[in-house]
């Protein structure tokens, strides 16, 4: 094959800066902190949870006396935003505080402001229900709604700092207990004020009856152990991929310790062995992240926020760069002739570029705070629902493609590619919308786990079909590639192919 010059560099540069673009953390964070401002007569959700549930549990006591879930919350340096935190009030607010006598001869007297903690679960009559008119709903609404609430001792809150929260902060500790099965509970501040309000506050939840999982959501108990398998499985699929990538660079006149620090001899590897080793090493760093963050979660109940990050952005990465190979394997490149013609797929790899972005801002967003007051599936939404869509156009667009090289094409080594793999790889397109309409199916509290071992499943074995088929004793059989076929590219050559690519 002759070397035919990649897409320009600047549109992998803005791929790789979307990409890489930290999203918000995510919202299964159980050792949360923050600070949350109330609005007059205004509650906000700051997380939400999927507790435990234990049917031998009383209404108040369970066995052993360990409940299916806790809560610990301190809430410190409050502040109030009314006439009496400026001016000559705060003044005579002081002298109220020291004893001073007011004109009659009494103290003055502020009233604190009246600020709840209130527990609202999943059942109808709680959360959902006025989760519907949450943004008219007055303080008495939620606290009515809620399952448990609340008040806070302003004193303590308004004098405790984060360093002294412990001793002198309002600390809340508080039993959850289900019987039936597990449930979704939201944790939120409720202002019963006529003025805003301020706190901070630092929270732990926790389901003690899963033991070393305690830390988990019960929707995460047992994905540890999901992505510990999908770990070892790209790892396998890496070292595979990595083994073919050494026999073709011998092929191609050297071999990978020789190259060490020589980019450009790179390019005399096929680009779509370049494409598949770079699916197989985000795959593999991404899950690898992915484990790693559930191992630290589950340890202490913080979260990893970079190997979240790192994790989402480069099994994006890498999916986007299997639909792009597979897109150019339906063209017919590879297949049907060894050169790849990257000025006749620009608008398709630009396109799956930026659909990598919007997958990895739409996940992102799912997984944070901004979403702590539903459990609605991220590809259920409006802005998922259209991304599933464009899924289902480049279903259509592998197909299609597929089925016109398939005809256009005689010679039976091409078309046995198509009879063999090009349906079976179609399913990788449709992977999104089958996971969409299942996760519209399932209860929220066992979806995260399922989808997240399913789309785990859907990714390794495409990624393992491809590497199979791209062995060099299988990839002869195959594709028009040969490690006796490769033509060394000379340094003239490369230097040409930077300038054009500089000059787009």
């Amino acid at each position: 094959w002759r070397a035919a010059p990649w897409p320009s560099r600047r549109l992998a540069m803005a791929a790789a800066a979307g990409l890489m673009a930290a999203g918000p953390t995510a919202a299964r964070a159980k050792h949360i902190e923050g600070r949350v401002r109330l609005a007059a007569k205004q509650a906000r959700v700051v997380t939400k949870f999927c507790f435990d549930f234990n049917k031998e549990c009383g209404k108040d006591h369970c066995p052993d006396n360990v409940p299916p879930g806790m809560l610990h919350i301190d809430i410190f340096d409050g502040q109030r935003f009314d006439e009496s935190s400026s001016g000559a009030a705060a003044a005579a607010a002081a002298a109220t505080a020291s004893g001073a006598a007011g004109p009659a001869g009494q103290k003055s007297k502020t009233v604190d402001p009246e600020v709840y903690v209130a527990m609202l679960d999943d059942e109808y009559f709680s959360f959902p229900e006025v989760s519907q008119v949450w943004g008219e709903a007055n303080c008495t609404e939620v606290r009515h709604a809620a399952k448990k609430s609340f008040k806070l001792d302003w004193h303590k809150v308004a004098s405790a700092s984060p360093a002294t929260r412990h001793s002198s902060g309002e600390n809340v500790t508080t039993r959850v207990i289900e019987h039936l099965r597990p449930r979704w509970w939201y944790i939120a501040f409720v202002s019963c004020s006529a003025y805003e309000v301020d706190v901070s506050y630092r929270m732990h939840l926790e389901n003690p009856l899963q033991g070393w999982q305690r830390e988990l959501s019960m929707d995460a108990v047992g994905v540890l152990w999901a992505s510990l398998l999908l770990s070892g499985l790209f790892g396998w699929l890496l070292s595979k991929q990595l083994a073919s990538l050494r026999a073709w660079s011998v092929g191609a006149g050297g071999s990978l310790e020789e190259w060490k620090g020589k980019p450009r001899r790179w390019l005399r590897l096929h680009p779509a062995i370049l494409l598949l080793s770079a699916a197989a090493v985000l795959a593999a760093a991404g899950e690898g992240a992915w484990l790693l963050h559930f191992w630290v979660w589950q340890a202490g109940g913080a979260l990893a926020e970079l190997s979240a990050v790192v994790a989402r952005a480069a099994l994006v990465g890498g999916r986007t760069v299997l639909s792009i190979l597979l897109m150019l394997l339906a063209k017919g490149q590879v297949v049907c002739t060894p050169d790849i013609a990257w000025d006749e797929n620009r608008e398709v790899v630009g396109g799956l570029v930026m659909f990598g972005v919007i997958s990895f801002g739409l996940e992102s967003w799912g997984e944070s705070e901004f979403r702590n007051s539903t459990t609605e599936y991220i590809y259920d939404t409006r802005p998922g629902s259209a991304a599933v869509a464009l899924d289902l156009l480049w279903l259509y667009i592998y197909v299609t493609r597929s089925w016109q090289t398939w005809q256009a094409e005689t010679r039976v080594k091409p078309r046995a590619f198509y009879r063999r793999f090009g349906a079976p790889l179609a399913l990788w397109f449709a992977a999104l919308p089958l996971l969409a309409v299942l996760a519209a199916q399932l209860s929220a509290w066992v979806r995260y786990k399922i989808v997240f071992g399913l789309s785990g499943l859907a990714h390794v074995t495409t990624l393992g079909v491809l590497v199979h088929t791209f062995q060099p004793p299988m990839a002869c059989e195959l594709y028009e590639l040969s490690t006796h076929e490769y033509e060394s590219v000379n340094g003239e050559e490369l230097d040409s192919l930077f300038q054009d690519d500089d000059m787009i």
